[in-house]
This record gives C-alpha cells, structure tokens and sequence, in this order.
C-alpha cells in the first residue's frame, strides 16, 4: 500500500526531469541547417564553393564527383555497372575513404560536411576539406579511361 502513495510523488519527480533534460543543445536545428545546391544539380562543380568536393551515389548505379579544388573544377560520373572488378573495388575503397573523413569531420555547428538525401536513395555529401576532397579526385581520375565518363 506505501508503494500507492509514492507513485504520485515519483511520477511527478520523473516529469520535471524529463522536462529539464530534453533542452540538450545538440548544435542541430531548423534554422541551422547546412545545404549545397550542388547536390543533384546538372553541373555541381559550377555551384561548389573553391575547396569543395561532392561525391553523389545511388540506386541509378551511377557515381559522381565534382570538385573545386586549387582554382579548378570538375565533374566526373563513373557507371558502377560497366566496370570490371577491381576497379570497382578501387572505387569502392576511395568511396569508402571519403565517407570515413566525412563523418570523422561532420559536425552539426559548421558546414564543413553537408549531406543531402533524395527520396529515392541517392545521397550526396559535400565536404570542405581539400586533402580528403584532393584523395578522392585522384582515385577516380586515376581509374581505367575507359570507365570514365566526363560529364
């Protein structure tokens, strides 16, 4: 019967703090939302800030890389489906490499990493580290010429 009594008095307690721990400032909010028009654009490298690369995947199959690095810019489009093993495998490394710097550099207060999604599965991340953007231009750019298609 003393459990019955306290309930009330606990349930309250519990409210309060809910209420207090639910204002963690996390750096994310609406009006702090870092965005690209490059993402999913014809020509991404025409709207990349200098130091920017974009690097967009999806269910098309399709792999761009766009880029604005030491006053040049670039776009390139790898099809994933006409290419041979081990340059897919290479590919997959350099995608692999970018995603990893990406989310080791993303933080919600900067711009330094934005990340876009279509309904449709694509995604897109645009980073402002020229290294970590300089790495991925040269492992696409050093793929077979014949798996490439500048676009």
């Amino acid at each position: 019967m003393k459990a019955w009594i306290c309930l009330p008095a606990l349930a309250l307690l519990a409210a309060c703090s809910a209420e207090h721990g639910s204002t963690i400032n996390t750096g994310f909010s609406e009006d702090n939302l870092a965005t690209s028009d490059a993402c999913f654009a014809e020509t991404p490298s025409s709207l990349l800030d200098p130091g920017q690369t974009l690097l967009e995947t999806g269910p098309a199959g399709l792999t761009r890389v766009s880029w604005s690095l030491g006053g040049e810019t670039g776009d390139m489009a790898v099809s994933i489906a006409e290419i041979e093993q081990p340059t897919k495998t290479a590919l997959d490394a350099a995608n692999a490499a970018f995603y990893s710097a990406a989310g080791q550099q993303h933080d919600h207060n900067t711009d330094a990493v934005i990340y876009h999604r279509t309904t449709d599965g694509t995604f897109c991340t645009v980073i402002r580290d020229e290294a970590t953007g300089r790495a991925l231009v040269d492992a696409i750019m050093n793929l077979p010429a014949a798996d490439q298609s500048a676009e």
